[in-house]
């Protein structure tokens, strides 16, 4: 499998979980970007449109230096929505489980993240397809109208099919 037809089946599998996921806060789940391998000018990537009108994207990206991240429990807030994307997207990654992964990673990436947290906030995704080759996504966020909550809006919401 070469990396270009890796980037977009990743995205395709990813964007297919998100839209299977209904989480109440996600309003729309679009592709973006016209590059095939990561790093190009126009990095091929998810657009994960909230209710709130904020945006998160998962893009694919080449970055040294990444630290691999347990998923956490909870997830981060609505107001660290790019964290919060790549959690999600790990969280629907273990519940689904796709046969063409053979592994994949919640990472920090050096000098990205919150000052006094940068380098140890999840801000990418790392996947591992069944050939071995293996792909980084990295996670940003745009805001929207409003300012995004400090709380968790939606605490009953549990990906299908799994107890959290």
């Amino acid at each position: 499998m070469s990396a270009v037809v890796q980037l977009a089946q990743v995205l395709d599998v990813l964007q297919e979980l998100h839209i299977a996921g209904g989480h109440p806060e996600i309003a729309e789940v679009a592709r973006f970007g016209a590059d095939g391998v990561p790093g190009g000018p126009s990095p091929a990537g998810l657009r994960i449109r909230y209710v709130t009108g904020s945006e998160a994207y998962l893009w694919g990206a080449v970055w040294p230096g990444e630290t691999a991240m347990p998923v956490p429990e909870v997830l981060p807030p609505p107001s660290r929505r790019a964290m919060r994307a790549a959690a999600f997207a790990a969280r629907l990654l273990e519940a689904a489980r796709p046969a063409g992964f053979r592994a994949w990673e919640l990472v920090a990436l050096p000098d990205l993240g919150p000052v006094g947290e940068r380098g140890k906030v999840p801000l990418g995704l790392r996947i591992t397809a069944a050939d071995g080759t293996s792909v980084l996504l990295r996670a940003t966020a745009a805001g929207g109208p409003t300012v995004e909550p400090d709380t968790e809006p939606y605490p009953d919401y549990r990906i299908p099919g799994t107890a959290r």
